[in-house]
């Protein structure tokens, strides 16, 4: 499990730092998530072998719930956007509750 909050500047580019860790990623659940002019895209990806216990869509209703917002997707990749960056932290142990389960 990898979550973490990166410095980029803007959805694209948290994209693309998320295509970079899925390309080193073969197994396992990332979620990057950054600040833009107070905004706090998210990103979250599970790789197929855990579709069976987890789904990205899934787990980002209720870490992207922690910053405000909301958000969808495919089974391996979802994004989502909130408005609270002080919920970043709880969003990262969000996940991990849900991934424990």
């Amino acid at each position: 499990v990898l979550a973490l909050e990166v410095d980029a500047p803007n959805v694209k580019a948290l994209r693309d730092i998320m295509d970079d860790v899925r390309s080193k990623m073969p197994s396992g659940v990332a979620c990057l998530a950054a600040v833009t002019n107070g905004k706090v895209p998210l990103i979250l990806y599970v790789s197929k072998d855990l579709h069976e216990r987890f789904t990205a869509p899934d787990l980002i209703k209720d870490v992207a719930a922690k910053v405000g917002g909301g958000g969808g997707g495919r089974p391996d990749l979802a994004q989502a956007g909130g408005s609270n960056p002080d919920g970043i932290q709880d969003a990262f142990a969000t996940l991990k509750e849900l991934l424990a389960k």
